[in-house]
């Protein structure tokens, strides 16, 4: 009687270790050969964004992928999401290709004029190339000793919405007043593939390969012959960003301009009873108003944080061919400046002028050159105004709980006149991850499904026949 139940015992830990090792290899098999993975990484590390699936579905064209080392030997997170991308669209082919076994085609780019190395990305497709490094795929702390968060996804979509389109223009940031830009900020454009430099507009100028204009937070004023600069770009077309920081005083020529177009600054700060972070009211949680930038976030509950924000002046809504609109406001029960006056009070104000050929001979007999537009027929100049320094800061931007760097995006693509503009932030990594590659990852799958569970049937029949014969 016991030696059947010990029969019986054994038999059914067999069956389960037997099992047990056909749904691992099952798993093993499905991953392998059909892409059937579950992302239960904590921070999703290769679930692609709503953004990126976007940009595939509307592929027109192959794109190539070409991965310079042996698929057993490139690290295993962003292996795995490649895999996402070529599983997700059939125009995205990934090529592993060992530098060493085919130096004929590393010499091929290399006479393009780029360096290839080891664990290099090439995207290709009929509108270009682009090279990204495998440090280009994540963000390193300041000391650079530590991967702290992924920001593959960014690089890699980034790099398929340019190969795939046609390059953009130059983003010009201002110079020579005190601005202070942030790295996420300029980042920002350069991850959409736009050029981005400097200029001192009354040395430089604005040329027509001038995207958007961006004047961050200066403290000294533009001159007379800046100040008209920048009306004949707007009256080519042009978009112009202005962050405008808290405190700054003596700043006549630009706030002329801007009243010019509808938009005053003024000197009181926003406060917010309930809808702050951090523990700060300063740090205004912002609502949105009805306008286009918007649109993005009409079925997303995304906030924007706007740090020490001043209240912009809506001087009107419709003047002429110039019509302005709010963007983003406080809450109603915002104050503002310490003042009994309560909210809402515009935190970020647009305004876009179709230009007429009267308005636009107002400004050219004021120039000295004629307007530099080369464009034909109706053209909309616009302008952009925000009260806040802190918005477009690297804390923000980085931050995947705010929509800052969203909001940015699109607010820049309306200015530019595109609404084709991508933003992913980073993913944090956090501190469990192991930097295995996928040859070190198939060892520990045969040491965990197959020696693991082979070694404890070995174990248990060992025990079972010791009992038997004892």
């Amino acid at each position: 009687m016991m030696r059947g139940k010990k029969r019986q015992t054994g038999l059914a830990a067999g069956a389960m270790v037997i099992l047990f090792l056909l749904a691992g290899m099952l798993s093993l098999l499905l991953t392998e050969n059909y892409g059937w993975k579950l992302d239960l990484t904590e921070n999703r590390l290769y679930t692609l964004s709503e953004d990126t699936k976007e940009i595939l579905s509307q592929l027109e064209q192959p794109v190539s992928i070409i991965v310079f080392n042996r698929e057993g030997e490139y690290p295993l997170l962003p292996k795995n999401l490649l895999a996402r991308y070529s599983g997700y669209s059939s125009k995205i082919q990934v090529r592993y290709c060992d530098p060493y076994r085919e130096p004929k085609l590393v010499r091929e780019y290399e006479e393009l004029g780029y360096k290839v190395e080891l664990n290099d990305l090439m995207i290709q497709s009929l509108g270009g190339r682009k090279q990204l490094k495998l440090t280009d795929l994540y963000e390193l702390n300041p000391s650079r000793t530590q991967v702290e968060r992924l920001a593959a996804e960014q690089e890699i979509t980034s790099g398929i919405h340019l190969v795939a389109n046609e390059e953009r223009g130059r983003i010009l940031f201002t110079d020579g007043h005190g601005e202070e830009p942030s790295a996420s900020l300029m980042d920002l454009f350069s991850q959409n593939h736009y050029q981005t430099s400097y200029a001192e507009l009354s040395v430089q100028g604005i040329d027509r390969e001038t995207a958007a204009l961006v004047i961050c937070a200066p403290r000294r004023d533009f001159s007379e012959e800046e100040i008209l600069c920048m009306e004949e770009y707007l009256l080519a077309g042009g978009g112009v960003m202005v962050f405008w920081e808290p405190g700054t005083e003596g700043l006549e020529r630009l706030a002329g301009l801007l009243e010019d177009w509808g938009i005053r600054p003024t000197r009181d700060l926003v406060e917010e009873p309930k809808l702050y972070v951090s523990g700060s009211p300063l740090n205004v949680a912002a609502t949105y108003g009805q306008h286009p930038i918007n649109q993005y976030f009409k079925n997303n509950r995304y906030y924007v944080v706007a740090p020490s924000c001043v209240a912009l002046e809506q001087l009107y809504e419709s003047q002429g061919t110039t019509k302005t609109g709010q963007v983003l406001r406080s809450s109603k029960d915002a104050s503002a400046g310490g003042q009994a006056q309560q909210g809402p009070f515009s935190l970020v104000l647009s305004s876009e002028r179709r230009v007429t050929s009267e308005i636009k001979d107002q400004v050219t007999s004021k120039a000295k050159d004629p307007v530099a537009s080369g464009a034909e027929g109706q053209v909309t100049g616009r302008i952009l105004v925000c009260g806040s320094k802190g918005i477009y800061g690297d804390d923000m931007l980085s931050s995947e709980k705010l929509a800052n760097g969203d909001f940015l995006v699109q607010a820049a693509g309306w200015c530019v006149g595109t609404e084709d503009m991508i933003h992913i932030p980073p993913k944090e990594m956090g501190p469990l991850l192991l930097p295995i590659i996928s040859s070190e990852a198939k060892g520990w799958a045969i040491l965990l499904l197959g020696i693991l569970p082979l070694g404890t049937l070995a174990v248990g029949a060992g025990i079972s026949l010791r009992r038997r014969y004892l």
